[in-house]
This record gives C-alpha cells, structure tokens and sequence, in this order.
C-alpha cells in the first residue's frame, strides 16, 4: 500500500527557494546554509559502492560547508550508515554468532585519562542495565595528522564500545535501540564527561571537524572495502554563529539539519513543561547547551523511541500547512505538539527507515532521484552523485511541508501523498479521538457607557495616542494600524512617560535572508487555530484529544462571556477557576504575585482544567496586576511545580490593546486572549 512505481516518468513536485545566509542572534542558534542528503539502495543490500557515493556526495557539497583559514578543520562534516559488523568485529579480534545482534556506541571521550576511563565505565554500567553484554572498546583508527590546527586543538579520544544484546526472549522484549536509547539517556544524567554520538544495534555515525574530502582519510575505516552498508545519509555543516565543536558536527543520532528552528525558543519551552509527564528515563529531554538543531534532533528521538515511526515523529514536528484539513493523523497530532518552524530540511535515518523532508514555510531546497536499480539519492544539490540519465526512472523535488521515505526492509519508497495514506490508515482512530467542540458566542455584550470606559482607560494607562492611533483603525477596519519601518522612539527602560510592561518585549527570532512573510505565503502557512485546556500527553497517541478547539486564540467578549458563564458543551468536563489579578494599594505587587501563583497551583491541584486569569474586577480599591507579569509567573510557577500540562491558561486584559499586546501574553504562556 502506498507504494511508488518507480517506473513513473520524472516529475518536478515543487520549487522551494534556496537560502542566501543567515545572520546572527543568540549563541544556541545554529544558524546553517548547509549540505544535506542520503544514499540508499532500496533492495537494502549493502555495499561499499553506496558509501563511496555518499562520500563523493559529501565533497562536492563544499560551498555548502565552512572551511577554516589552515584549509582543513571544518564547522563539521559527518556520514550516518549501517553498522560494519564484519570490518569491525575483525579489527576488534571479537567473534560472535551471526545469530547474535552486534550494537556499537561511538563515543568521544575527553583528553584527560582518569576522565575518559570514568566514562567508559559509567557507560558500560548504562549499557548492562539495559541487558547488554559488553563484548569491549576499540580505539577507532583514525590519522590526526590530517587535522587542521583547529580540529586538532580539540580532538577528543575515539572509541568504538561494542555489544550484543543478551536478550533471548524476542518476543518480550522491548525494542533493542529504545533501550540503547535509554542507556545513553542515563549515561547523560550520570553527568560523566564524553558525548555519545551514536549508540545504536542498527546505524552508526562517523563524523569531524576536517574537510569534506578528508573524512575518509581521518577516518581509514570509512576507506575500507569492507565497509559495507545499504544507506548512507551525509552532511555538511556551516554556523555562523556557533562555535564550531566536535560534538556539534552533524549528523546527529537521527537527522542532519540544513536551516534553523525560528520557534526554538517557544518549542523549548513548551519541552519543558512536558517535562514533568515524562518518565524520568527519558531525561534529560534535550541539552541545555545544544544548538536549535540538536534540539529537533533530541524531541525527534524522543518520539520516534516512544511508540512513533521515525517516519510520524518528523511529520509530528515539521507538519505541512494547513494540516489539519488533510488527514486525521495531521489534525490529531498538530495538537499534541506544536510545529518546529524552519526555514529546515532535514534528512532522517533510524536504521531501517530514511527519508527528507521540509518544513511548511519550504525555503530549503532537496531534491531527489530514483535510478531503475533502486538506488535513491537525495540532497541539497542536483548532482551529488553521478547517476546515468537513462536509468533515472523519477525525479523531483520536495515542496513546502513535503517528505520522501524509504522503508529498506520493505523495499518500497513513499511520496508525500502515500506517506499521508500511510499514516492515516495505521491508526484510523484518530477521527475518533480529535474534539473538535468550540467556543461559541452566545450573547452580545453590552457596551459600556462612556463615564465607566473613560475610568478603564484611565485606570489601564491608555493614552490620546492608543485611542486615535490604534483603536480607531481597528475598530473602523477591523485591522491592526499600520505603520512605516523604524521606530525612533525611547526603548521603554529609558522612555521619559510610563510605558506597559508589554513595551519592555520585543520580537526575538532568527533572523535570516529569507523571502519576508508577505500576505501570500502568510495565507497558506500561517493558522491561528488551537486548543484551550489540559495538553495532550505527545507519547500516548491512543489519548482523546482534551479542551477546546478553538479557531483563533483571540476571544471576542461574547466568547468570554461564555466562557466565564461555563456556556459550552464542555463545561461539565473542562472546570474553571477563575484567578482575579488585582492587588490592593496597600499591597507589595512582588508579594501580590507570589500570592497569585501560590493560589494558581492550589487551583490547578484542585481540579481546575482552565484557568481564567482576569482584572475585570479593578477598582480604586483594587489595582489591576500588569498583565503580563500575572501571565508569566503563574505560567513559570506552573511548570515548577509540574502542573502546567493539567490546565489552560485564559486571558482577560484590560491594559492589552494591539496585537503586540496579545503576542506578548501568547509568548508568556496564555491559551486565549
């Protein structure tokens, strides 16, 4: 099902527009222009011929890289392949069964010895627990004398741990790389010095700091005929603000990422109050230090060894826009978790599956072919690998949001469309579990005089300006005002008038020299749907979706009114507290807070699924809490004490008056404003 005829006639199935560069903005952003791609063979026969042709992908792909000023140490090059049972299990001097699994770690180890042998112990005790034999270490050839100054400076210790799995009884066990995977994970938590780069009884990952086309040459095994593999996925790194290091170099254990995540800081964020529904196996939930790049990496891993494919893992988290009106498994899981947003493509492997795909904005390029032997190649560039023309049987490339993939042990090769049947019919209940009851308005609420309006703007702080200048406009046209570039008025720390907290917030995103977001694109990337209440658990995809489906996060005050009114079909199953953010004239407004988020948690513990944080109720007795403030410290002291995932945050803010505003208390971890 869900197969391509690999004899169709070439097709192009898009025309994603290729990156110009990237500038900077925080240190974790690994902002790339990168090279990217995998070789594969789909009659999954392996071969030193795939290799080599990876390899040779890899080195014309220089201009997408970086090169230093000695001409070989690299921001970071890598190659992601099969396991080399045969090559590795002769240089070790290990006989094993063929009946028995192999498992490699690769693992860099610090220079320092008594460090290096602390963590090769403690990850043999990781390994042992999870039921594997440790058959034992291999330095990894390599030449360093090949290194640039750079690369040598920092040159870890390279080993190689090898295993076997002492597991008998397969049809009880669980899954042999989950547990690998859970192994590494409490390797990571030891704290012990070294970084594993793979640790896997199906795929291994050879990766530096040198030049494309002295990989094989630091590493002799890469050079080796006997170094046979059916898939090889590459990548060639170039950060422009990242300090190059080995670990940093990709491939990591599941992708390899050209672009960057512009929504890195909100995706962490939302991680990390997920935190506390996960098991403690599984943490850390990604590295605090890492790059955007190896956090994608990290939450793709995570799903893809929690009961996903590696396949729906990166569907979940690089969905194609408007997804939810395609397929069921789209609609279900945009919101479960929500979208890392490029500009990405990325290339993915978990050793039986391999594939590419774009994120929905689509301003990557990747394109593809499929030979007549079954070889597919795919990557950032049109000649990577030469490929007679006659035996091209389809070629193309992938659009906005599109993905390619190869099951090898299968032996068949999806298109996005087959890959949208495919995971739809896997798992046909997810009709079945999407709530889509919403919000309705069910009463008009009536104006406020002006006596009792001009009190409220006075008490919120809106000036001349506000009214004329940004509520007219979008009272009159039902848009935000528009206004020329620049701003050549004081940042609100140094404005001579008191400004709204909301002034002292500006945009942060990684700006790059992509195509703007005009009205277009913004028309068929951009939605404003979501959900108000509990989160969805993201490992357990039996779980019936919970809260309110909601076609945009802005409320009108009839939807409020409902909501305050609990006049929704989901009231009975969504309790709502509400929390008024007022403090007396006599109150300290830190102590105000404190008291606020105190009383937050004891609601969210007591029951509540929504909370509805409010200063309706200010009066001269009463000051309104700035918004802002309120949203933000109940939202933190939520996720401190492990609760935020149990409720949905509602907003009622007199003092937010423009979309800014609303951003802001969006950002700060309101549902609905």
């Amino acid at each position: 099902m869900g197969t391509r005829n690999c004899a169709a006639p070439a097709v192009s199935t898009g025309s994603p527009r290729p990156s110009l560069g990237a500038s900077l903005i925080d240190p974790r952003f690994d902002h790339e222009s990168c090279g990217v791609g995998f070789v594969a063979t789909l009659d999954n026969q392996p071969s030193h011929d795939i290799l080599e042709k990876a390899l040779t992908a890899l080195s014309r792909l220089a201009h997408r890289g970086a090169v230093a000023a000695d001409g070989k140490s690299s921001d970071g090059i890598g190659i992601h392949t099969a396991i080399p049972r045969d090559l590795l299990l002769a240089s070790a001097g290990i006989s094993l069964e063929a009946a028995q699994r192999l498992a490699v770690g690769m693992v860099f180890l610090p220079a320092d010895a008594a460090a290096a042998s602390g963590a090769m112990r403690e990850l043999e005790r990781a390994v042992t627990a999870r039921r594997f034999t440790v058959l034992g270490w291999r330095d990894v050839p390599a030449r360093p004398e090949i290194l640039g100054e750079i690369a040598l400076s920092t040159l870890p210790v390279i080993r190689q741990l090898l295993l076997t799995d002492t597991t008998t009884d397969t049809a009880k066990h669980e899954d042999p790389d989950r547990r690998l995977y859970l192994a590494r994970k409490q390797f990571e938590r030891s704290g012990a010095a070294g970084y594993v780069c793979s640790l896997s009884s199906s795929s291994i990952i050879y990766k530096a700091m040198c030049s494309a086309r002295l990989l094989p040459e630091f590493y002799p095994d890469l050079a080796d005929p006997r170094f046979v593999t059916p898939f090889a996925l590459f990548h060639q790194r170039y950060a422009t603000n990242v300090a190059p290091s080995w670990d940093r170099a990709q491939p990591f254990r599941i992708l390899g990422h050209n672009g960057e995540i512009n929504t890195i800081w909100g995706n962490r964020a939302r991680m990390t109050a997920r935190a506390a529904t996960l098991p403690d196996e599984l943490r850390p939930i990604y590295t605090a230090s890492g790059s955007d790049s190896t956090s994608l990496d990290e939450v793709i891993e995570l799903l893809a060894r929690n009961g996903r494919t590696v396949a729906e893992a990166v569907r979940m988290v690089m969905p194609p826009a408007g997804s939810g009106r395609q397929s069921a498994f789209l609609a279900y899981h945009g919101d479960c978790i929500e979208p890392w947003d490029g500009p990405a493509a990325v290339a993915f492997t978990d050793g039986h599956l391999i594939g590419a795909a774009l994120d929905r904005n689509g301003l990557r390029p990747c394109r593809f072919f499929v030979t007549e032997d079954q070889l597919i190649v795919a990557g950032s560039e049109a000649g990577l690998v030469d490929l007679d023309p006659e035996r091209i049987v389809h070629s193309g490339r992938l659009g906005p949001g599109q993905m390619l993939l190869a099951d090898l042990e299968r032996h068949t090769f999806y298109e996005d469309e087959d890959l949208r049947r495919l995971f739809d019919s896997a798992a046909p209940e997810y009709e079945a579990l999407l709530e889509n009851t919403t919000l309705e308005a069910v009463a008009t609420t009536p104006a406020l005089d002006a006596a009792e309006l001009n009190r409220l703007q006075l008490g919120f702080g809106y000036t001349k300006e506000d009214v004329n200048m940004i509520l007219k406009p979008m009272a009159a046209d039902g848009k935000d005002a528009v206004w020329s570039m620049g701003d050549d008025t004081p940042i609100a720390p140094l404005a001579r008038s008191p400004r709204p907290v909301y002034a002292f917030f500006r945009q942060r995103f990684a700006q790059v020299t992509n195509p703007p977001i005009d009205s277009l694109r913004e028309a068929c990337v951009i939605q404003l749907h979501t959900r108000l209440g509990p989160w969805p658990h993201i490992l357990n995809k039996r779980e019936r979706l919970p809260g309110l489906s909601l076609s945009s996060p802005f409320l009108s005050l009839a939807q409020m009114d409902a909501l305050h009114s609990r006049r929704h079909h989901l009231a009975g199953d969504l309790p709502l507290a509400v929390l008024d953010c007022i403090f007396s004239p006599g109150c300290n407004l830190v102590t105000a807070i404190d008291d606020l988020c105190e009383k937050a948690i004891e609601l969210v513990r007591g029951g509540a699924a929504i909370l509805l944080l409010t200063d309706r109720g200010c009066s001269e007795h009463a000051i309104p809490m700035p918004m802002a403030l309120a949203t933000g410290a109940v939202h933190h002291a939520l996720i401190r004490s492990g609760e935020r995932v149990r409720v949905g945050l509602a907003v009622e803010a007199g003092d937010c008056r423009d979309l800014h505003h609303a951003a802001v208390l969006l950002g700060l971890g309101a549902g609905a404003v």
